[in-house]
């Protein structure tokens, strides 16, 4: 635990820093104090014994006798604190400022071997430096030997030993001191070094705190460290970092519930999938579309996409890399799957979106179309057909001339036929294409009935119709386009007078009832099947048609009418009975 805590590493340095530092230094300090205290002893004793052979060479040569040169021995010994030992050529000692029983005790032959190097050394003239344990005097021991020279000869040797003892006293109580001063300071340092490392890994732990909420999601968290240091930056990098990345995590989070909302919106489905083809994404039309519950595994999904041959087709996809277009019947729907492969940024496919729409109004739309084709090349056809067949009859003389007349009312009636035809789609095309211009005005409904009505009455005497009106009073005044109404009023009068029988009965009534003005148009004519009513105003669609083949209808009244409704804001309703008769009601809004 502690190796991997900052503080104590820190604090632990800071202790190796200190204690090695002030050990080297002490020890070299020490070393240097020593040499010091040693080289000052060892020249001071190497002076005096150099000034002791100067003096005693007298003695040595027989010219001082002995009671004067061991008084003078003595009284250096007492300056100097030092042992004189007095050597002749012969390595003996002759004079010592010890007692005689320590010069006797000192020439014996087991003490001398032990001098035997630095008598050897002395006596060839050699100045001789030794110190260490001292077997005689038993203590540590510096030892100076000069020779002494008469004439250049060596007659004899000056030997000083000096205790060294307190000098090494000195430097154990000094190396004593020196362990104190760094247990000491180890304690010292050890207090302040974790106090410092604290302050040094208190904001580290800190950031790394935040940095651990970042990763967990929490973004913008601040670490709130105001250092002015290299810490400080990097807290103040942090601290920019996380904002950023909250704005961009924020942007992002935008873009995907825009990117969600678009896809929930959207009336197509889509379904996204990975290249095990585990579902990513989807939406409500999806599931709409195909008609499935959406479960967690979303196995339904699979096992309906894979009925309609859509899995295989994706893997075909995905493995050619090419958007694939499939139509397939689904729940009584026509479905188009577009099929593309999703591509990462390394343009490596990571999958593929199916994209499902529903066509069916559309393929409905497009056979409406053909049929129209169909219906309208029909329709001109007839016409055309009977105009050419009889105008190459007269062309070649096949018709008598007594019959031209009638051929030629027949031209005419089919004429007018085509001419009414063409008419009516145009009409029709212009209420489909939004560009007819209306002219609302406030009407009288009963006085529109009656200008209606005497337009139509050569139609009404030709077939001895019974006209019954029933106006209500005191109507209120509608607002809408006179002209296209009255239109839209003619296209029902005349398809009731058209399907009435000779003498029948044709009754027109208006009245207001819950807030709007109804106007009823019933007649007593043939009538239509129940199951047909609901086709009545498709294009060129005549209820049962080998009944009104003599009519004269196009087929298109009832597709203007319904369109004029639209555009006018009123509907219309019809009830009818086959052999019984039809009732058509048209209602408006009061305003």
């Amino acid at each position: 635990m502690f190796k991997k805590n900052i503080t104590f590493k820190l604090t632990l340095g800071f202790l190796g820093i200190a204690v090695v530092s002030t050990l080297f230094i002490g020890i070299i300090a020490l070393n240097i104090f020593r040499n010091n205290i040693y080289e000052v002893k060892k020249n001071n004793m190497h002076k005096h014994a150099t000034a002791i052979s100067e003096t005693i060479k007298p003695y040595v040569s027989n010219s001082l006798n002995d009671e004067e040169f061991i008084k003078m021995i003595q009284l250096i010994n007492d300056i100097d604190n030092a042992k004189i030992w007095i050597l002749n050529i012969d390595k003996s000692i002759i004079t010592a400022s010890d007692t005689d029983d320590d010069i006797k005790h000192i020439n014996d032959s087991e003490i001398k071997d032990l001098y035997d190097d630095i008598n050897s050394k002395v006596l060839e003239g050699t100045e001789v430096y030794d110190e260490g344990y001292n077997p005689y005097y038993n203590e540590e021991m510096m030892t100076i030997a000069v020779p002494i020279k008469d004439n250049n000869a060596i007659v004899g040797a000056v030997i000083l030993n000096s205790s060294i003892t307190d000098l090494s006293n000195s430097m154990n109580k000094f190396f004593l001191n020196l362990i104190l001063a760094v247990l000491g300071e180890t304690v010292l340092v050890g207090v302040l070094g974790y106090y410092f490392s604290r302050n040094i890994s208190r904001p580290i732990k800190k950031i790394n705190s935040s940095a651990l909420e970042l990763a967990r999601g929490h973004y913008g968290i601040k670490t709130n460290i105001y250092q002015k240091d290299e810490i400080g930056e990097l807290s103040n990098s942090f601290d920019l970092l996380s904002l950023k990345l909250k704005h961009t995590i924020n942007e992002l989070f935008e873009e995907k519930n825009k990117l969600s909302n678009i896809i929930t919106s959207i009336s197509e489905g889509i379904i996204a999938f990975d290249r095990t083809f585990n579902i990513i994404n989807t939406n409500e039309a999806a599931i709409k579309l195909l008609s499935y519950k959406k479960l967690k595994d979303n196995t339904e999904v699979v096992k309906i996409l894979s009925d309609l041959d859509i899995i295989k087709e994706f893997n075909s996809s995905i493995s050619a890399n090419e958007k694939k277009i499939i139509l397939k019947e689904h729940g009584g729907k026509v479905l188009e799957f577009s099929i593309s492969p999703i591509k990462n940024n390394s343009n490596e496919i990571i999958g593929g979106v199916i994209l499902i729409q529903d066509i069916s109004e559309k393929e409905k739309l497009e056979q409406m179309r053909k049929d129209f084709i169909s219906n309208v090349s029909h329709e001109f056809r007839t016409p055309l057909t009977v105009i050419k067949g009889n105008l190459e009859s007269i062309v070649d003389g096949m018709t008598r001339p007594e019959h031209v007349a009638e051929t030629c009312i027949t031209l005419i009636k089919e004429t007018n036929r085509l001419e009414r035809m063409v008419k009516d789609l145009l009409n029709l095309s212009r209420l489909e294409s939004g560009k007819l211009e209306l002219d609302f005005t406030e009407l009288d409904v009963n006085m529109l009935i009656n200008d209606t009505i005497r337009s139509l009455k050569p139609l009404l005497f030709g077939k001895n119709i019974d006209l019954q009106l029933s106006l209500g009073r005191d109507l209120p005044r509608l607002l809408s386009d006179y002209d296209k109404l009255k239109q839209l009023i003619i296209i029902f009068l005349d398809n009731a007078i058209k399907f009435s029988t000779n003498k029948g009965v044709l009754k027109v009534t208006t009245y207001t009832a819950n807030k709007n003005i109804y106007i009823a148009i019933k007649d007593n004519g043939i009538g239509i099947p129940k199951n047909e009513i609901a086709y009545l105003g498709e294009k060129f669609y005549k209820a049962d048609k080998a009944r009104n083949a003599n009519t004269g209808g196009t087929g298109l009244g009832l597709s203007i009418a319904k369109r004029l409704a639209k555009v006018l804001d009123a509907k219309f309703f019809i009830e009818s009975d086959l052999g019984k008769g039809t009732t058509i009601t048209i209602s408006f809004s009061i305003v």
